[in-house]
Order: structure tokens, then sequence, then C-alpha cells
């Protein structure tokens, strides 16, 4: 277990990181010595690893847990709860909100354009969560002291105006995702072979996401290009997609290895 200092100056790379883990620090001190149940803004993908890292060095995996209101939620908050409580007491009770968006029927609506809507308000992002499009709008987790403001503002989205209802967090619908089966061939199960066949992308620029931290294996950044990819690894590249690898399969007269997949488009 390490001290308040020692977390900091081992994680944190810049001010932002700074800020970022001496308040997930604090908030788990005032949950342990207080005993309720604190919570962090929620966080993306960088921001979650270098927590999950605070969390671990801190010695309270015991104690927190990273939730976004589903199981595959990509931004989501920390959560440190009390001895009373266990993991899914604690997920029950976080202070997470669910706000479902009704379009009407002819309009096409992105999540950039629900985003770019919520931003508008003047609103941090870091009091949204996932948003999850679907065939009648989109399903917005937020955090709960957030939902009465969003509730009265929220009214247009791309220019098209729709209708916000609370819903319970147990009724979240799935984003509509269309998924295309894809396989082909690499020299080895390297990240930034798999990557650069999966995204269609040179091999070069695949190294190069990887290093500026831009590629995700299940949720957490990897920024080695020769980190081995296993089946079931979920890839995520910002900006560009995400994917799963299904099976690595036998290897051709040229030694190379044959890979399936599943990618989001």
């Amino acid at each position: 277990m390490k001290s308040k200092n020692e977390i900091l100056a081992a994680l944190a790379r810049s001010n932002d990181d700074r800020l970022l883990l001496a308040g997930l620090l604090d908030k788990e001190q005032t949950c342990m010595s207080r005993g309720y149940l604190t919570h962090t803004k929620f966080l993306d993908l960088n921001e979650r690893a270098k927590c999950t890292d605070a969390v671990r060095l801190a010695g309270a995996t015991g104690h927190a847990l990273f939730w976004g209101g589903y199981e595959e939620a990509e931004r989501g908050i920390y959560l440190f709860y009390p001895d009373y409580l266990d993991g899914q007491s604690a997920q029950e009770v976080a202070p997470l909100t669910l706000l479902r968006a009704h379009k009407n029927k002819e309009d096409k609506l992105t999540h950039r354009d629900y985003l770019g809507a919520l931003m508008g308000l003047q609103i941090d992002r870091s009091v949204v969560g996932d948003i999850l499009v679907h065939e009648e709008g989109a399903d917005i987790i937020v955090l709960e002291d957030m939902a009465d403001f969003i509730l009265l503002h929220f009214a247009k989205a791309g220019r098209k105006q729709i209708s916000l209802t609370r819903e319970p967090l147990a009724a979240l619908k799935s984003a509509a995702v269309t998924q295309k089966d894809g396989s082909g061939s690499v020299a080895s199960p390297r990240l930034d072979s798999v990557v650069a066949l999966v995204f269609s992308l040179p091999r070069k620029e695949a190294q190069e996401k990887i290093e500026k931290g831009l590629v995700f294996v299940n949720n957490m950044p990897c920024p080695k290009p020769e980190r081995q990819v296993n089946e079931g690894d979920r890839l995520t590249v910002r900006g560009i997609g995400r994917a799963k690898v299904v099976s690595f399969g036998g290897v051709s007269r040229k030694g190379r290895v044959f890979v399936q997949f599943v990618k989001s488009v």
C-alpha cells in the first residue's frame, strides 16, 4: 500500500493527472474515514486506466469498483463503498440516472448530435456517461445531480426536436450497432498486426496509434505494439471503432496466422 504522495509521484505525468488522481484518492479516504459511498465523475478510458493503477497502489481494490450503469460501459465512475455494502449493492445505489431521448421516427440523429447538443448546454463532459443511440432515440447515462437540469434544458439534438424521460437504469436499451464479420491473416498475433488488419490501417499507422495511447485492449490502454492479442480480446481504436477477436485459426504455408473478428460499423 502506497501513500498518496507516493502514488502521485509514480503515476502523475501532468498537472491534470495530479488533479485527477488526488481527487480520486481523497474520495477513497473520505469513504474509509466517514463510512459512506463516494464517487468520481465520469472517466474516459485513459482516465480509467490511471485511476485503476492508483486504486491498486492504494490497496483499495476490495472496496472500489468502476461502474457506468451496465457491464460493457466505456465511460463510468469509480465508486468507493464502506464495509456495510458489497460491490453489487454499491452498483444499485450508484448516483447514476438514465435519461431517454425520444425523437421523431423520421429523424436521423447520431451520437455526435446528442453529445454536441449536451455540450451546448455548457455542462462538463464528465457528468455524462455513455450515450447509446437506438431506433427510438438514445439512452443517456448521467450523474444523478445533473439529471433535473438536463431534463429541463435538453430539447434539441442536431436541430431536431426531442423529448426526455427519466427511466429505471434496468430498462437501459442497447445501442443499435451493426456488426460485420471479418477475417484475414497476420504475421503474428501482435497488437500492431491485428489492429492493422481489423481496422484496415497500414501497420506503421497502427503502431503510431498504439504508441500514442489511442488503442485499447479490453478497455485498457496498451502502448506496446508487440503485445500478444488473445481470442476474445476487445479492441478499441479511438476515432475509428471497436472490434472483438473471435478466434485465431491455422497457419498458412507462409507461416501467417488466420484471424476471425467481428467489427462494429
